[in-house]
């Protein structure tokens, strides 16, 4: 080795090298072991915090400033050293004079004489307190991580490109349904642990990141060894050398198939909702295509029957009756079959309470025609407690009491007699029943009742209907929740059981829906204002119908003008509708939900704003029959809502109401 050739004084090197040691906070020491001194340089002292001492400090003095559960370590590796005759190194604590603990790296070599005895030994000490303390840090914040990745399910990844090694976490193994192994599988078993549909796709993504410096992310699919299937996410980014080069990539896995199947999810509910919608559309168009043509059918038929004097011939008048017999079985059909399929109507209306009294007393009434027509007797209803309240929808609930009670009459002995009755249960139910003293039906037939298209009156030819009325009672019924039971005794009669849950007290109640008396005006919260109407003092009534199709137009007008104390006015639009409405001031506003200018939503509503026309009640009158229109409207203010094919009596009704008292019709 070339020597270091000082400048003149040849204590340089040395004095150079004591320099250098002190800069750089390394201390030196020598202990004589005769003696047992220690003798150090001043930066073992300063790590110490003592003061540099030209007579050094003993060894006990030395021992006192270790903590005591390092003394044993201290002294086992000087035993070490003087046995292996060689340098040996052990971090101890030291307390510094500011009381701290310092750790401290000692580095201690046996020094002998000619013969071979110990006499020193000569070390090292450098404080490597922080430096611990930096490595302990960052093995927390490793642990850390590595707790945060297995709490999470995160598997990390290493892959040397030069030589294709990689590393796999446990977690890596894991995610795959493998016991951990000291090595990661090679990149032909890597591959076949994925699902055969995504490995080209994998592969590519493989390659790609294998020749570039992205950061790659992607999902697939694995196999599991039970013959499951996992979805997992992949994430990797580069690690370059000092030139530039990738040299690895470091990635994570972690499990996404919950996000998937809740993803999978959203997007099949996202697109039954879209089915639903265009459902709904499409029959809320078919409701409308098919009642505007039958309003006429039904109109002009019932009118020209009504005019008996000017129907000479029975064979006409035959002809008629079977017009209208046709007409009123397919509206009959039309209305249960959108019924049965109209989509998601359980979950998009609410229930509340609904006193059955008000409704039993509101619905009788509606079949008392065909019951007069067959000499059958309508018992009075029942209701025990006279308040009972089901829980439910008040139109559905009288929908289903309507069906049962025309099957009651259809399928009844000429002179029969129906009955209907309603009480509380002990299990917070209540319990309707509709019976009566009809021809009953066999087993068989009852087991069948509730399939459509399943017809009593197979064995009873010439009774109308399609037989689908009781599984729109039983589908309405589940709607609320209830369910519908039937008992029956051929020619005996049947009985057939509605159970409801009863309503909560404090439960919103839900009235009947149907005709709303005029001179009640619109119902509370409607969004109209409330008005008494009656006759004018000075002229007729007039009532003014706002409506595009001259057929329908037509129907109306003939039905006003037979009544003398009746005026009748048409609008062909909203805009005209609106401007006769605040001219002419009429008793009552017929208005078609479909306008060529405006919706009937928006006539009502300007009908509402204008002082001129806040009061007069209005009607809508409409071939939408959806639940959602009707709902829509009477929230806009219309104080009832009529479809379309127009009911003769309900429109009688209502003219009885406005001309105060009712006059020949």
């Amino acid at each position: 080795m070339p020597s270091i050739e000082s400048p003149q004084d040849p204590s340089f090197d040395l004095d150079q090298l004591h320099l250098a040691l002190d800069m750089s906070g390394v201390g030196i020491w020598r202990m004589d072991i005769g003696r047992q001194v220690v003798h150090a340089n001043a930066a073992s002292f300063r790590l110490l915090g003592l003061q540099p001492r030209v007579s050094g400090l003993s060894v006990d003095a030395i021992m006192s400033l270790i903590h005591p559960e390092d003394r044993a370590g201290i002294e086992e590796a000087a035993h070490r050293s003087r046995q292996l005759n060689q340098a040996v190194e052990r971090v101890s604590r030291f307390r510094h004079r500011d009381g701290r603990w310092r750790h401290v790296l000692s580095r201690r070599m046996p020094i002998r004489d000619a013969q071979g005895h110990l006499v020193s030994f000569f070390g090292m000490l450098l404080d490597v307190t922080e430096r611990l303390r930096d490595e302990q840090r960052l093995r927390d914040a490793n642990q850390r991580i590595a707790l945060i990745a297995r709490t999470a399910g995160i598997g990390t990844w290493e892959w040397d490109l030069p030589d294709g090694h990689s590393r796999w976490d446990e977690q890596m193994f894991l995610l795959r349904g493998l016991a951990p192994e000291p090595r990661a599988p090679s990149l032909e078993q890597m591959t076949r642990l994925v699902h055969p549909e995504d490995r080209d796709r994998v592969s590519q993504h493989i390659l790609r990141a294998s020749a570039g410096e992205e950061t790659t992310q992607y999902e697939f699919r694995v196999l599991l060894p039970d013959g499951g299937v996992r979805w997992l996410a992949s994430r990797s980014m580069p690690v370059l050398d000092e030139h530039g080069r990738v040299v690895r990539r470091i990635g994570v896995n972690w499990d996404i198939t919950a996000a998937r199947a809740a993803e999978h999810e959203r997007q099949a509910a996202a697109l039954a909702q879209r089915e639903s919608e265009a459902k709904s559309e499409l029959l809320a168009r078919m409701s409308h295509e098919l009642r505007t043509p039958l309003n006429a059918i039904l109109g002009f038929t019932e009118l020209m029957l009504a005019a008996g004097d000017r129907l000479d011939e029975p064979a006409r008048r035959a002809r008629l009756e079977h017009i209208q017999s046709a007409g009123r079985h397919l509206l009959a059909l039309i209305n249960d079959v959108l019924e049965l399929a109209r989509p998601g109507a359980e979950a998009a209306h609410p229930l509340g309470a609904v006193p059955l009294g008000p409704l039993l007393a509101d619905t009788l009434p509606l079949v008392e025609g065909p019951a007069a027509e067959r000499q059958i007797r309508l018992h009075p209803p029942v209701v025990e407690p006279p308040d009972l309240a089901a829980h439910g929808d008040a139109l559905w609930i009288r929908q289903v009491l309507l069906n049962l009670l025309t099957n009651a009459i259809k399928y009844n002995r000429r002179g029969g007699w129906v009955q209907v009755t309603a009480r509380a249960t002990s299990d917070a139910r209540l319990l309707v029943t509709v019976r009566d003293s009809g021809h009953g039906m066999t087993q068989e037939a009852l087991e069948r009742a509730f399939e459509p298209f399943q017809r009593a009156a197979q064995r009873h030819p010439g009774v109308p209907g399609v037989g689908i009325g009781l599984a729109v009672v039983r589908t309405l019924m589940q709607r609320m929740g209830g369910e519908v039971t039937a008992r029956s005794v051929l020619g005996q009669g049947s009985e057939f059981e509605l159970w409801l849950r009863r309503a909560d007290e404090g439960e919103p109640l839900l009235g009947p829906s149907g005709f709303i008396p005029l001179d009640e005006g619109p119902p509370s919260g409607a969004g109209g204002t409330r008005s008494t109407v009656g006759p004018a003092p000075t002229a007729k009534p007039l009532l003014l119908y706002v409506e595009d199709n001259e057929v329908n137009v037509m129907i109306v007008q003939e039905l006003a003008e037979r009544r003398p104390g009746l005026r009748f006015a048409a609008a062909p639009d909203g805009r005209t509708g609106l401007r006769m409405a605040a001219e002419l001031a009429p008793a009552l506003v017929l208005l078609d939900m479909q306008l060529p200018d405006m919706p009937g939503t928006e006539v009502m509503a300007r009908l509402r704003s204008d002082p001129r026309t806040a009061r007069i009640p209005c009607i809508a009158l409409s071939a939408n029959a959806m639940r959602e229109d009707i709902q829509a409207a009477l929230a806009a203010g219309f104080v009832d809502y009529w479809t379309k094919p127009l009911d003769f009596e309900l429109f009688n009704r209502a003219m009885d109401a406005l001309l105060q008292p009712p006059m020949a019709g």
